[in-house]
């Protein structure tokens, strides 16, 4: 498997793996301070609910992604290497630098570390 397929899958699954903590939080939450009984959390509901939480969570923080990503395009934050224009590199000075590199592991896009262009 090419490593921007393996960091591609990495990145939707670390993405996951974050909203389940917070579900799972919000949940406990529930139990503890509020008193909502354990059997409501374990019905086929409440699993379809939390799978639609995880792929909007998901979704949402690829669109956010993207945007920060064409945002740091236009201001000139990163730009394309390469004659194909195959690789990009992001500015260290870039406000929304971790978004960035996040949407160019979703893309499967390879990412340029600053020091390797010297930019």
């Amino acid at each position: 498997m090419k490593q921007t397929t393996v960091q591609m899958i990495r990145a939707h699954v670390v993405t996951a793996s974050l909203a389940a903590t917070t579900i799972d939080v919000f949940v406990v939450g529930l139990l503890f301070f509020c008193k909502y009984p354990e059997t409501l959390f374990e019905t086929r509901s409440f699993r379809e609910l939390a799978f639609a939480l995880l792929v909007a969570a998901v979704l949402i923080m690829r669109h956010a992604a993207r945007i920060a990503f064409r945002a740091a395009v236009n201001r000139r934050h990163a730009h394309y290497l390469g004659p194909r224009r195959d690789a990009v590199c992001v500015s260290a000075m870039c406000p929304a630098r971790s978004l960035v590199i996040l949407h160019l592991h979703f893309t499967g896009m390879p990412y340029v570390p600053v020091k390797a262009t010297g930019w």
